[in-house]
């Protein structure tokens, strides 16, 4: 479970063929193990630079589309579990022979699965049926990939994937809370855009008229999915964007909503599990795109890879919420404040203590403080700062909130509010401050000239002695490329500098970053 939480985030992500280097005799041209380029280093390459979506996007569960099969799926969990983000438990659809497959990542624990079979075609990808434990309240998450509109992909194969996964969501048992998504290679307004050469079913459509996401020929909006007792009405969540925003896949130009995040009337209903209004978006880092906006697709070219680049889709994802009394783990925030401790995820680890840094980044809300004990300021320039409790533990961000705080001192204190800004972690609101004393807090400053991985660097980590040459508002550090930011707009080098940074902070903006202070804090080399 979640420490402390009572949110959690669910993506979709289609990650464009994720094949592994066995064959097996299905694999599409391209990836034909050791042709065309598809070789162990591409695969490397795939592998990391999906981990670094994934990673960065920080979901709880993440829908999968486009793997191959199990073997491809354990490589990416593995490559996530190297660069710290590992999801424990894992479930893919593999009984049919289809090429790719659907597949579900988890922090939470999958009690069991179903792979819903649209028919026998070894064409036919099926949607997987994943039951899972969120602090004790039951969820189910249905994984789709229905079928494209390539090679006769008419209108009428979409409806089959349609019939069959509401035929299986009438057999849940009465006031189940579920979430449909995937890709479903329609658009949100499916009806509204679908080309005559699809139309073989007079203007009728899986994703708006089978899972009944129109009522009277409207869009089914948050009020009509809470006024109407009919329970068979769907709310896509496309529908919280503004429409020019209203995309996750630019097709030579042609932007398309064919991902999806999709909910019923029980996910608003203050039940066990809620989603959260107008959380639904984007993911949208800049690393993910090129230079004329077009999104940085893995690229083949002439059949072969050339290994660079993500997906042809952008991951989207929503926040849920957990109610208080719906949870068997933890009765109220209050209750575990009090006890001092909570649940780890297995119960044959130690209990964790709540006041723990390294829990605050699991939160997206905080209902009651948070005391955190024997903290240390080991970094504070102007309105900000960083504070960590040991030095194998992590620190967190301090953001206008460090009035009373000062650099190389001790404290109690409580944390009221932390907020996710493009990606950092950040504690925003502090009170009931206790100072202890004098620290000394040189020895949290890590030393890059023991070792500096960008991969297994971590956010809101010190360093001092980097060096690398600067080019583009980048660092290139053995090989390695980070994006480097500097506070003080008149000291950045010229291109082409060989620097050494004696002070810095491992900031986030969409991504990882060296954030550099002040111009004391670093010396030019060479040019």
């Amino acid at each position: 479970m979640i420490a402390f939480s009572n949110t959690f985030k669910v993506a979709s992500y289609n990650v464009e063929n994720l094949f592994d280097l066995q064959k097996n005799g299905s694999e599409y041209r391209d990836y034909q193990p050791y042709k065309n380029g598809w070789d162990k280093a591409a695969l490397e390459k795939k592998l990391n630079n999906i981990s670094q979506v994934i990673c960065d996007l920080n979901a709880d569960i993440v829908a999968l589309q486009e793997i191959e099969n199990i073997y491809a799926l354990n490589l990416l969990k593995q490559k996530l579990k190297r660069v710290g983000c590992e999801y424990r438990y894992h479930a893919i659809a593999a009984k049919q022979r289809s090429t790719v497959k659907v597949a579900l990542l988890s922090r939470f624990k999958i009690n069991k699965t179903n792979e819903i079979t649209i028919d026998r075609s070894h064409q036919s990808r099926s949607i997987l049926e994943a039951h899972v434990d969120i602090n004790g309240n039951k969820l189910v998450v249905f994984v789709n990939h229905w079928k494209s509109k390539h090679s006769n992909g008419t209108e009428s194969k979409r409806i089959r994937y349609a019939k069959a996964l509401v035929n299986q969501i009438k057999k849940l048992p009465k006031g189940s809370e579920y979430i449909i998504l995937g890709d479903f290679n329609s658009d949100y307004n499916e009806h509204l855009t679908m080309e005559n050469k699809f139309n073989d079913t007079n203007g009728k459509t899986g994703i708006n008229h089978i899972l009944n996401t129109l009522y009277n020929h409207n869009f089914v909006d948050i009020a009509t999915l809470t006024s109407k007792e009919d329970r068979a009405l769907h709310y896509n969540l496309w529908l919280e964007m503004n429409k020019h925003n209203r995309w996750s896949k630019n097709f030579y130009g042609k932007k398309g909503a064919i991902d999806s995040i999709i909910i019923p009337k029980n996910m608003l209903n203050r039940s066990n599990i809620e989603y959260t209004i107008d959380s639904f978006g984007v993911f949208k880092p800049p690393y993910l795109f090129k230079e004329k906006g077009y999104i940085n697709r893995w690229e083949v070219k002439h059949h072969k890879h050339t290994k660079r680049g993500y997906s042809d889709h952008l991951p989207i994802y929503a926040t849920f919420s957990i109610a208080k009394e719906g949870s068997k783990s933890i009765k109220n925030d209050k209750e575990a404040l009090e006890l001092d401790i909570i649940p780890t995820q297995s119960p044959n680890k130690a209990k964790s203590p709540i006041g723990s840094i390294e829990n605050l980044y699991k939160v997206s809300s905080i209902n009651t403080p948070i005391k955190l004990k024997n903290i240390k300021v080991i970094f504070k320039r102007r309105d900000v700062a960083l504070i960590q409790q040991s030095t194998t533990g992590r620190g967190i961000y301090l953001y206008k909130t460090t009035a009373k705080l000062k650099e190389g001192h001790a404290y109690d204190l409580s944390v009221e509010r932390v907020e996710d800004y493009n990606g950092l972690i950040e504690v925003t609101k502090i009170s009931n401050i206790i100072p202890i004393g004098k620290t000394d807090t040189s020895q949290y400053i890590k030393d890059a000239s023991k070792g500096f991985d960008i991969s297994k660097i971590k956010q809101n980590e010190l360093y001092k002695n980097i060096i690398g040459v600067y080019s583009n508002r980048k660092l290139s550090i053995n090989g390695q490329k980070i994006d480097i930011f500097f506070k003080d707009k008149d000291a950045i080098p010229p291109n082409g500098s060989k620097i050494k940074i004696d002070f810095a902070h491992i900031g986030y903006y969409y991504q990882k970053q060296i954030v550099v202070y002040d111009r004391d804090d670093f010396k030019i080399l060479e040019k």
